[in-house]
């Protein structure tokens, strides 16, 4: 199920006064930011503990993990999240230098930028963890992204009664995609493989500016458009797919690369069916309706 919110597991020490109270302004500071904070022992579940923390933790988009009282579990969750979300580290400021083992920041962390508060009365500390926040969500949710998609939107409004000429044949760069196959999220390989498949469509574009004899028109060009489009649509499901099972730093991203992909797939159309016509038609509607999706599920603002 989609979400327009983006969730923030917090990982922090539970059961002591002070930890409990810098929770409730953290809380408070991820929640008017638009952001739905999760705190495991806050969150109703049947699941073993464990393995409902790795499943929290692989759904959220950003990690806050306060390193007071130097808890195993709360530099094994930041660590795990670390993997592939941006974490922001918090701790009470006496275990800058002390020496105690439960009442220091430990080595390797103690070089991240650490936002560090007195006691839970400090004012400055939301603050500065807002501040934080905005920066590394302003950065995950890539704002540029719906004025690109919108833009295009207005030219594809266009473009609708305005026949192109059908430029020349493709005959080669397909043997490509079998290089970068489709794969689950999950996979080494998958981001780079949509990267990979998207350069291949653009340089096949490339080559269709150059100048083609009648004859090759003739002979060739219907049939490598058609097995174009067709990769084409089956890359464009996949990347739908991928966009409505995905969190909301997912959908950002997935958006991205289909905002490119429809463009180029409408590109691709226009050189198969006559405009107007109802197999045009056809194509053209599911663009601005994919569009328009994208926008709507990537729009609401993610805080006030």
């Amino acid at each position: 199920m989609t979400r327009n919110k983006v969730h923030c597991f917090i990982a922090i020490r539970i059961g002591c006064d002070d930890t409990d109270a810098i929770y409730g302004k953290i809380e408070r500071a991820v929640s008017e930011l638009g952001m739905h904070p999760r705190r495991i022992d806050r969150i109703e579940h049947i699941e073993n503990i464990n393995q409902k923390i790795i499943s929290e933790l692989n759904e959220s988009d950003v990690a806050i993990a306060d390193l007071t009282y130097a808890r195993p579990s709360v530099y094994y969750e930041a660590g795990y999240a670390q993997r592939k979300i941006p974490v922001i580290y918090t701790c009470r400021k006496d275990h800058i230098s002390n020496e105690d083992d439960t009442l220091k920041v430990h080595f390797d962390v103690d070089r991240y930028n650490i936002i560090f508060w007195n006691d839970p009365n400090d004012e400055s500390f939301p603050h500065s963890l807002k501040a934080r926040l905005q920066s590394v969500i302003g950065d995950l949710v890539n704002i540029p992204l719906i004025a690109d998609l919108r833009s295009y939107l207005i030219r594809l409004n266009k473009s609708l009664l305005n026949p192109e000429t059908v430029f020349g044949r493709i005959k080669h760069l397909f043997s490509q995609f079998d290089s970068y196959p489709r794969v689950e999220c999950q996979h080494t390989h998958h981001e780079l493989n949509i990267k990979e498949r998207l350069s291949l469509y653009k340089q096949i574009f490339e080559i269709l500016q150059a100048d083609f004899s009648a004859e090759e028109l003739a002979s060739s060009q219907h049939n490598q458009w058609m097995k174009l489009s067709q990769i084409m649509e089956e890359d464009v499901g996949y990347l739908e797919n991928l966009f409505a099972q995905s969190n909301y730093g997912g959908r950002v991203l997935y958006a991205t690369y289909l905002g490119d992909l429809y463009e180029l797939y409408l590109d691709c159309m226009t050189k198969l069916y006559d405009r107007p016509s109802n197999e045009y038609r056809k194509r053209y509607d599911r663009v601005k309706f994919g569009i328009e999706k994208l926008i709507e599920d990537i729009e609401e603002p993610v805080w006030s």
